[in-house]
């Protein structure tokens, strides 16, 4: 069974993956949404996925605090956060423009990849 985390233990990679739908773009971001129990818990939030992505990605190119609302930004990447509220957007890359050619999906590209997944599933069922 999957263990599930609390909005207090997930990471910026947590945040990131879980729930982003690949058409859901509102102002050319993909948005998630990390309601927290309090304001501290937010910004304690706040300030913990902003130093896991300085170290992805560097320094924010904008940061800001006023009025009890925070930033950080990069090109591709906001960290909000308002009262209880933290919002991470990711800038939309768009796909779609190559992900439906033809030619992506010539010749099996991922069938290594599948074959050595079911190499490893084979492998743990038979140990």
């Amino acid at each position: 069974m999957p263990t599930q985390k609390q909005p207090a233990d997930a990471t910026l990679l947590d945040v990131l993956i879980d729930g982003f739908e690949k058409n859901e773009i509102l102002r050319g971001f993909h948005g998630r949404l990390l309601p927290m129990p309090d304001e501290a818990a937010a910004v304690e939030k706040f300030a913990a996925l902003t130093e896991e992505a300085r170290r992805w990605k560097g320094a924010p190119l904008q940061s800001e605090e006023r009025g009890g609302r925070r930033l950080s930004a990069w090109v591709d990447l906001e960290i909000r956060q308002a009262e209880r509220g933290v919002m991470v957007r990711i800038r939309a890359p768009h796909f779609d423009c190559w992900w439906q050619k033809p030619a992506t999906w010539a010749e099996a590209p991922m069938s290594a990849l599948f074959a050595w997944l079911q190499e490893e599933e084979t492998t743990r069922r038979t140990e």
